[in-house]
This record gives C-alpha cells, sequence and structure tokens, in this order.
C-alpha cells in the first residue's frame, strides 16, 4: 500500500485507520511517502505500524509513488490517495481478484464514491480530441460526472489511481509511472502503456472507497490547479495522440472552463 501524502491533514488519519481495517487478515506492507507536508503533526507516532519517507520538497505524485513502491516489496502494489477511505473488504476483494486472474492483467481500479455515497467517476475510456470536443459541450456540471461506471467487474480503458493496485512485476516492466507527469494523466498514461503490452485494466466495483476531496472535480477549483491539469493533458497528448490533435488541443486550452 502507497499512500502519497501533501498536507493532507486528518484525512490522512481516517485513511491509514481506514487500511488497518481493511487489511484485516492480510499482510498489508503500508508505506507513506510525505511530500513537505506541514500539518503531519504527530501522526507518523501514531501510526508507527506504517513505514514513512519524508521528501524536503513535493516531489509531485507520480514520483512519490514510484519511490514508495521502489521501497516496497509486496507482490501487488497498491496505490492510495491519502483523503480516501477504504471500505470493509475492499481489499480483500482486490487480493481475491488478483489470485484468480493469473492471465495478462494490468491496474485494477476500485469504486469510488463520494461522501455522501454517491458514485464517483473513476474509470474511463482513453481521452482523445473526439470525447473531449463532447465533453465540452456539457453543462460545467455535467462535466464533474459524465463517464458512466459499469454495474459490474469489467475491463475499461483506464482506471483512477486514487484507488488502483497492480502487480509488481507488470509495475517493474511498465518502468513504473511517468514522472514527466506532476500530477493527473499519469493514471491514464500508465493504463495505455499496459493495455499496448497486452495487459488489461479492470474496473472492480466490490471494492469500494470513498474519496472524500477529489481536487479536480471541486467547483470553484483555483487557477493553479486548471493549469496543472492542461500541462499534464497536454503531455499526455502529444505522447499518445497524432500531431494535429495537439495543434487543435493548444487552442482548446484557451478556452478557461476546459
Amino acid at each position: 500500500m502507497i499512500v502519497v501524502n501533501h498536507n493532507s491533514g486528518e484525512m490522512l488519519g481516517r485513511c491509514l485507520s481506514s487500511v488497518a481495517l481493511a487489511a484485516e487478515w492480510l499482510d498489508c506492507e503500508t508505506i507513506v511517502v510525505d511530500n513537505a507536508s506541514s500539518d503531519l503533526d504527530d501522526m507518523p507516532k501514531r501510526f508507527g505500524w506504517a513505514r514513512w519517507m519524508r521528501n524536503a520538497e513535493n516531489a509531485g505524485w507520480a514520483r512519490a509513488n514510484n519511490q514508495g513502491a521502489r521501497a516496497s516489496t509486496a507482490e501487488i502494489i497498491v496505490f492510495l490517495n491519502p483523503d480516501a477511505e477504504l471500505r470493509p473488504g475492499s481489499l480483500v476483494a482486490l487480493w481475491r481478484f488478483f489470485q484468480n486472474h493469473r492471465s495478462p492483467l494490468g491496474p485494477v481500479g476500485g469504486k469510488l464514491l463520494f461522501s455522501d455515497g454517491g458514485i464517483q467517476p473513476s474509470c474511463g475510456p482513453f481521452p482523445h480530441l473526439g470525447n473531449l470536443l463532447w465533453r465540452l459541450t456539457l453543462s460545467p456540471t455535467l462535466r464533474r460526472y459524465h463517464l458512466l461506471m459499469p454495474e459490474r467487474t469489467a475491463p475499461v480503458d483506464w482506471v483512477t489511481g486514487a484507488f488502483m493496485a497492480l502487480r509488481r512485476d507488470v509495475w517493474e516492466r511498465l518502468g513504473g509511472l511517468d514522472e514527466g507527469f506532476f500530477l493527473y494523466y499519469e493514471d491514464v498514461d500508465l493504463c495505455l502503456r499496459a493495455a499496448r503490452l497486452g495487459y488489461r485494466s479492470y474496473y472492480l466495483p466490490v471494492a469500494e472507497a470513498y474519496h472524500h476531496q477529489p481536487h479536480a472535480l471541486r467547483k470553484g477549483r483555483d487557477a493553479s490547479l486548471g493549469r496543472v491539469i492542461r500541462q499534464s493533458r497536454r503531455r499526455y497528448f502529444e505522447k499518445h495522440r497524432p500531431s494535429w490533435e495537439n495543434w487543435v488541443l493548444s487552442g482548446l486550452h484557451k478556452v478557461e472552463s476546459l
């Protein structure tokens, strides 16, 4: 279990408490990689059963998760956001899914819920100019919820890194997460690279977690976060989409509501 933290406050404590409960009888190695938080207080002492790694600066989500994954020894690597709270049985459901699927298996993502229990978008089709343009036709509110979630376990293009697991040998073959992404799109990029090597991603709705503060879905998110999302989207398109789509994307990024 890798949890990358940056100023998550008491949300991190709720996250780690849920990990301890959800692990049940599993031997769940837990590593917290802290990206220069100023609000840890006594958290490392309260959760002394976890291994803590401290960075002097905010290294970004991809780099810090790779750091934690390299330090871990688990066969199955689970990435979990610090503002997520695992539901009972979620880790056991993940473990059983991996045990029952020995064929090429890529990243597996759980079902995310808003704090009120509503279903949160957590998987979808690979981004391309077509679905990006379609998204622009929706109202700002609907853009936050436009992805339809399967009701049952199903292969999907990508799953969110907020609650995602994959086998260590697959992570190693892929070279980990692309650290050129500071935040956002690194999970989609990982799933696409896995798919190109024959590893299918799966959405596993029986593995549930609350995701209390998803930054990208917040109303009125600050301008700096918007810039980070656009930078990551641009990198993804430069890596995986034709050059003409990148040209159009540059124009779309001038639209503030994108």
